[in-house]
C-alpha cells in the first residue's frame, strides 16, 4: 500500500440509497450493519473454474457505497450525512476505508475540527490506528502532528485526551513526526517523550537493506549476463543448435537412407560435366560484360560525387542550428552555476547574520541550534546543491549532443547516440549499483546516529 495515492471518492446519492435500504428489511439484515471495515468482494467460481467478481448489484457494492458516502461527506465537511450514517447504525464511527483510513484520520486530513468533534461524540476511538496517505499505521494525533495542524493537536490532547505516548508499529511518535516534518510549534507544544528509537531505526534499516539486496541482485544479473549467459550463448548454444545438432541429424538421415545414395551419386557424376560447361559459359559471358559495366560505373562517378557534395553541404548548413543548441546549453549551464554560487554566497551571509544576531541578543530569540542550522545550510549549498547543479548541466550535455547529432545526421545521428548511450550505461551500471549500496549503508548509519541524538534530545 505504501506509495499509492489516496482514492478520490465520488459523490453517492446517500438519501436515495438509504431510502432504498429502509424499504427492504431483509436486505438490511444481509448487509450486516453497522459496517466496521471495508468489505471483501464475494468471490465465487464460474463454470470455467476461473474466479470472477460478482455482478454489480450485490451486497458488496451496497456496502462499498455506504462507506464511500461516509468518507465523501467527511471530505466535503457534510456533518449531517455523517451523523445520519452513524446514528442510524449503517457504519461504525471507526469504519475503515479501502486503504485502511479511519473517519477521524480523514477528518484531520480535511482540517475539519467540527467533524473531529462530531465523530468523537458519536463514539470514534481517539487513539485507534488507521492508515495515512502513505499507508502507515498512525493515530489521529500522529496525523495531526505530522501535518502541523496545531489547533487539531490541541483539540485532541486537551479536549479528547489523546495519548501522545503511543508508539506506532514503525516506532514513530507524534512528537517525532512533527519534528521530522519541521513543525516547530507542534514540537514545542507536545510534551517531551522518548521511545521507539530502535523501531524507527529498524524500519529505516529494513528499507535500506532491501535497497542493498536489490542493487546486489542487479549486479549479480549483470555479471552473470556478461560472464556466463553471453559466452554460453555464443560458445555453446549457437554451435550446438546451428552446427552440432543439424550435422548429427543430417548424418542420421544419410545413414537411414544410405541405400538411395548410390543412384544419386551416379546421377550427379553424369550431370557434372554439363554443369561445369554451363558454368564456364556464364563466366565467359560475365567477363565480356566487364568493360561495359566498368564504363557505366565510371559514368556514375560524377553523379555520386555530386550527391556526396550535396550531402556535405546539407550537413554544413545544419551546423549553425547545432551551434545554437550548444550555445544555449552553455548559457543555461552558466546561469544555473551562477545562481548556485549566488545561493552559496547568500547562505554564507545568512549564517553570519544569524551568528551576529545570536551574539547581539544574547541568545534570547536566536538559539545555537539556529546558528548550527545556518552553518549546515552553507555546507549543503556548497557541497550538495552546487555539485548537483553542475552535474545537471553535464547531464544536459547529453541531450544537447543528441539534438546536434539528429540535426546534422538525422536518423543516423540518433542511432550513433543510442549506441554511445548504451555503452555509457553499461560502463556506468556497476559503479551506480555500488554507489546505491554505499548510500543505503551510509543512510542506515546516519539514521542510527540521528536516533542516538534524539534519545538525548527528543525534541531535536
Amino acid at each position: 500500500m505504501e506509495g499509492e495515492d489516496v482514492p478520490i471518492y465520488t459523490e453517492v446519492d446517500t438519501d436515495g440509497l438509504l431510502s432504498w435500504i429502509d424499504e427492504s428489511p431483509e436486505l438490511t439484515a444481509q448487509l450486516r450493519l453497522p459496517l466496521t471495515h471495508w468489505p471483501h468482494p464475494s468471490w465465487h467460481p464460474a463454470a470455467d473454474s476461473q474466479w470472477i467478481l460478482p455482478p454489480p448489484n450485490t451486497l458488496y457494492t451496497l456496502q462499498t457505497k455506504i462507506i464511500t458516502s461516509l468518507f465523501t461527506s467527511i471530505a466535503s465537511k457534510n456533518t449531517e450525512v455523517v451523523h445520519l450514517l452513524i446514528t442510524r447504525g449503517f457504519v461504525s464511527p471507526d469504519v475503515t476505508s479501502s486503504i485502511g483510513c479511519t473517519p477521524l484520520i480523514a477528518a484531520i486530513a480535511a482540517g475539519n475540527g467540527a467533524m473531529v468533534c462530531l465523530l468523537v461524540s458519536l463514539g470514534a476511538t481517539v487513539n485507534a490506528y488507521g492508515k495515512d496517505e502513505n499507508g502507515k499505521e498512525r493515530t489521529p494525533l500522529m496525523v495531526a502532528a505530522a501535518q502541523g495542524r496545531l489547533p487539531l493537536v490541541k483539540l485532541l490532547k486537551e479536549d479528547f485526551h489523546a495519548d501522545d505516548a503511543v508508539i506506532a508499529p514503525d516506532g514513530q511518535l507524534a512528537l517525532r513526526l512533527a519534528a521530522d516534518a519541521g513543525h516547530r510549534e507542534v514540537v514545542a507544544y507536545l510534551p517531551l517523550r522518548r521511545g521507539g528509537e530502535w523501531r524507527r531505526w529498524k524500519a529505516h534499516h529494513e528499507v535500506m537493506v532491501r535497497r542493498v539486496k536489490r542493487a546486489g541482485r542487479d549486479l549479480y544479473r549483470f555479471g552473470r549476463f556478461w560472464v556466463w549467459d553471453l559466452p554460453r550463448f555464443f560458445l555453446w548454444s549457437v554451435p550446438k543448435h546451428v552446427v552440432v545438432k543439424p550435422t548429427w541429424k543430417a548424418g542420421l538421415y544419410c545413414w537411414k537412407n544410405k541405400g538411395r545414395f548410390g543412384g544419386w551419386c551416379k546421377r550427379q557424376a553424369k550431370e557434372m560435366p554439363g554443369r561445369v560447361k554451363r558454368g564456364a559459359e556464364k563466366v565467359l559471358k560475365g567477363v565480356k560484360k566487364v568493360p561495359g559495366k566498368c564504363w557505366k560505373v565510371v559514368k556514375e562517378i560524377p553523379k555520386a560525387v555530386e550527391e556526396m557534395l550535396k550531402a556535405i553541404w546539407k550537413v554544413i548548413k545544419r551546423i549553425p542550428a547545432a551551434m545554437k543548441v550548444v550555445a544555449m546549453w552553455i548559457w543555461d549551464s552558466l546561469v544555473s552555476a551562477g545562481m548556485a554560487i549566488g545561493d552559496v554566497f547568500l547562505r554564507v551571509v545568512s549564517a553570519i547574520h544569524t551568528a551576529v544576531m545570536a551574539v547581539l541578543e544574547f541568545f534570547r530569540k536566536t538559539t545555537l541550534k539556529d546558528v548550527w542550522n545556518g552553518i549546515c545550510d552553507v555546507f549543503e549549498a556548497a557541497f550538495v546543491t552546487l555539485p548537483k547543479t553542475i552535474w545537471s548541466g553535464i547531464k544536459a550535455a547529453g541531450d544537447v549532443a543528441l539534438k546536434v547529432l539528429e540535426g546534422m545526421f538525422g536518423c543516423i545521428g540518433w542511432l550513433i547516440w543510442m549506441i554511445f548511450k548504451g555503452l555509457l550505461w553499461t560502463a556506468n551500471f556497476v559503479p551506480a549499483q555500488l554507489w546505491k549500496m554505499i548510500c543505503a549503508i551510509g543512510s542506515s548509519m546516519a539514521k542510527g546516529y540521528h536516533e542516538m541524538r534524539v534519545w538525548f534530545n527528543p525534541k531535536h
